[in-house]
């Protein structure tokens, strides 16, 4: 939508470090973090849900970057105090946790003589910088560069004497080795060819899934080796190898550029990527630059703070870099429509899917169609969808793929219809973990019952076979088997990163009812105000090294204050309380102190963009109900936003405020018609116009 430069408001290195979000006064001091004190984001130079991404390497957890040994919550315990690289590794995980695969591969590294083991050293990392599409660092004092060319990385790097060498790792699969098996693996049945002087192709099993890289060097005097286990080799081609393995290049003069392309399908098709990559380093980064800046300028927003700005475009940054865009590879048989690193569906259903939905149609479509792809082929949509044959993370939730496929319905997608939407459904529900389920009414996760409740509500809003809605509604009644007498979720299940009280208030279909079986609106209100401490004291964090214990011990039962994505949404409960003041309160400590700025902005792992994205909802003032056609709105911490939807039409977001002290909406108008219940469908919006809020 706008012209204007607004990458320069991004801060690439924003969550990439430990948070220093703690309060002792304030709302915000009253809740209570249990997840993992740092964002786990990276400065990479990737594209928006770009295929390639190349960064600094030191094998830190949990994306390979930074300094961070592995952790899930209070301090952390520090691989280095200071910023450290054995070299620039490819593909990368954004912002997650325990993922249980890694990435992290062909780790390239510059080096001077003939000691191959210097490039498995972390060595001192200086003059860091970095911006949309482009990063920069010193290593062995050789200036190294680094950006993206569609789906080939560009390095380029500058030795300051003669005698410079490149080596690229092929055996690196994950992190620092010794973090153990569940945080690295062997890459298997490995293959390295010599195909010319400059150019070398590499094959191997990386967890699970076959990938090929071609990697070219464009130098004077360009000559390469194989090595294996720190050795220089003969051969020109070997299948057969002792970890470390790879290539080293050799050339004349102080620089060099490396193209660095990978493949799913064959050796071909990357050696074809990287032959096709023909800009040079400046014109590839001028141009990732200006793609980042079309993504970004689809939001136009008006504040008269640059701190805002800094934070807004950063989390918008960090919110579109996943999932991964792989149309026409393939990945686990799911060829064709193919897109991956849904890591997990867990973090990016709520926040991240709806906004590329919105904005985004082009990846919009290809998300969707690549679901019902995952769905056909794997016999089911896992909550984990990687490069990797392992889907991890089946404990955090039910049905989310569906939630996904009809947010892709309500915002206008052609290509999802009701009759693929309930295939899709009839393929979950006929899964071997469902039975139990399906003749009980219970899980043995309670979460999962409303998982699935509402999913099947969502479905039989929009199907079409008469018998299997009412198939669909009587499963969607199970509901309330997930609470107790008191109003609460029940206490004869486990809870996923919380407890009972953490999903107690999770925005369903039928949440008039759900505050009824509460005791009626004043008690629902009586409930969140002692969730979010509206009643009670002022939390410590736990925010020392081995605090796991503790945080389990503890009995505050509070919000995890965007920490993390189990209750993200639970501010605008108090919306079916009649208590808008309130959640007005939590959107304005949320944007103004949750969310800071710099490499320690983040109050918890920036999952694929779950909290950066949710941020981005709760400045603009709404916030969307995944799988029901609805958005339910808040508080908007800006002055003013023209949003461009998929297509060509504009939302305008305008905001009515006489002094910066006016964060309650006295009342909320669309298209001039007022809005009374703190509602507007998915359709509504989508068809552009203004909503208006008048501050109080």
């Amino acid at each position: 939508m706008t012209d204007q430069d607004v990458c320069k408001y991004v801060d690439v290195f924003y969550g990439n470090g430990e948070t220093d979000r703690f309060f002792e006064d304030g709302l915000a001091s009253k809740w209570f973090y249990i997840k993992a004190l740092c964002g786990n984001t990276t400065p990479h130079a990737v594209l928006p849900f770009g295929k390639m991404s190349v960064g600094a390497y030191s094998g830190a957890y949990s994306s390979g970057y930074g300094t961070h040994l592995p952790n899930s919550c209070g301090g952390i315990r520090k691989l280095s105090d200071t910023p450290v690289a054995k070299g620039f590794s490819h593909l990368h995980q954004s912002g997650t946790g325990a993922m249980r695969y890694y990435y992290n591969y062909a780790v390239t590294a510059p080096f001077y003589g003939d000691d191959l083991t210097l490039i498995h050293q972390n060595e001192a990392l200086k003059e860091e910088d970095a911006r949309p599409g482009y990063y920069k660092a010193k290593i062995r004092d050789v200036l190294c560069e680094l950006t993206v060319d569609k789906e080939v990385a560009l390095h380029r790097y500058t030795f300051e004497k003669s005698g410079g060498r490149i080596a690229i790792d092929f055996s690196n699969d994950g992190l620092e080795k010794s973090f153990g098996v569940n945080h690295s693996s062997l890459v298997k049945n490995a293959e390295i060819k010599i195909v010319s002087d400059n150019s070398v192709s590499f094959s191997g099993e990386f967890s699970g899934v076959r990938l090929y890289f071609h990697v070219k060097a464009e130098c004077v005097g360009s000559s390469v080796k194989l090595f294996s286990k720190d050795k220089i080799l003969n051969e020109t081609t070997k299948a057969e190898y002792e970890a470390p393995f790879g290539a080293v290049f050799d050339f004349e003069g102080n620089s060099v550029l490396l193209r660095v392309g990978y493949s799913t399908l064959c050796a071909e098709t990357a050696m074809a990527a990287v032959n096709e990559s023909t800009n040079s380093f400046e014109e590839a980064e001028k141009e990732a630059y200006h793609i980042w800046n079309e993504h970004l300028g689809g939001f136009e927003i008006s504040t008269p703070s640059d701190e805002l700005k800094q934070k807004f475009y950063s989390c918008l940054y960090h919110s579109i870099i996943k999932p991964c865009d792989m149309t026409g590879e393939e990945v686990l048989g799911v060829r064709g429509d193919t897109v991956t690193d849904f890591a997990t569906f867990w973090d990016q259903y709520k926040t991240v899917l709806p906004l590329i939905y919105m904005c985004y149609p082009k990846m919009g479509e290809r998300i969707a169609k690549a679901i019902v792809n995952i769905s056909r082929t794997l016999n089911k949509i896992p909550c984990s969808f990687g490069l990797s044959s392992v889907f991890p993370c089946e404990e955090q939730a039910k049905m989310l793929g569906i939630y996904a496929l009809c947010d892709a319905f309500h915002f206008g997608y052609e290509c999802i219809t009701p009759k693929i939407i309930e295939e899709c459904t009839e393929r979950e529900l006929s899964r071997d973990d469902y039975k139990g389920f399906l003749d009980s009414g219970i899980f043995e996760r309670y979460t999962h019952i409303l998982d699935v409740a509402d999913a099947c509500a969502d479905v039989a809003e929009i199907a079409e076979n008469e018998d299997f809605k009412d198939e669909l509604l009587k499963i969607s009644e199970c509901w309330k088997n997930a609470y107790s007498k008191d109003g609460l979720m029940s206490e004869d299940s486990e809870y996923y990163e919380g407890d009972r009280y953490t999903y107690s208030f999770r925005i369903q279909r039928n949440m008039e009812e759900r505050v009824a079986l509460c005791g009626g609106k004043a008690r629902f209100a009586s409930m969140l105000d002692s969730f979010f401490g509206f009643r009670g004291d002022s939390v410590k964090q736990f925010n020392y090294v081995d605090a796991l214990a503790d945080i389990k011990k503890s009995r505050h039962h509070r919000f995890e204050g965007f920490n993390n994505e189990c209750d993200m949404e639970a501010p605008y409960a108090y919306i079916y309380a009649d208590r808008h003041d309130k959640l007005c309160e939590i959107l304005h400590e949320c944007v103004n102190r949750s969310f800071g700025l710099g490499k320690s902005a983040l109050p918890g792992n920036n999952d694929s963009g779950g909290l950066t994205s949710a941020f981005i909802w709760n400045a603009l003032g709404l916030f969307p109900v995944s799988g029901s056609g609805e958005f339910l709105i808040g508080s908007p911490q800006i002055e003013g936003a023209k949003i461009s939807l998929r297509g060509g039409k504009v939302l305008e977001i305008k905001v009515h405020r006489q002094a910066k002290e006016q964060i309650y909406v006295d009342r909320v108008t669309w298209r001039c018609k007022a809005i009374d219940n703190y509602r507007i469908s998915v359709s509504e919006l989508m068809g552009g116009g203004e909503l208006c809020f008048y501050m109080k």
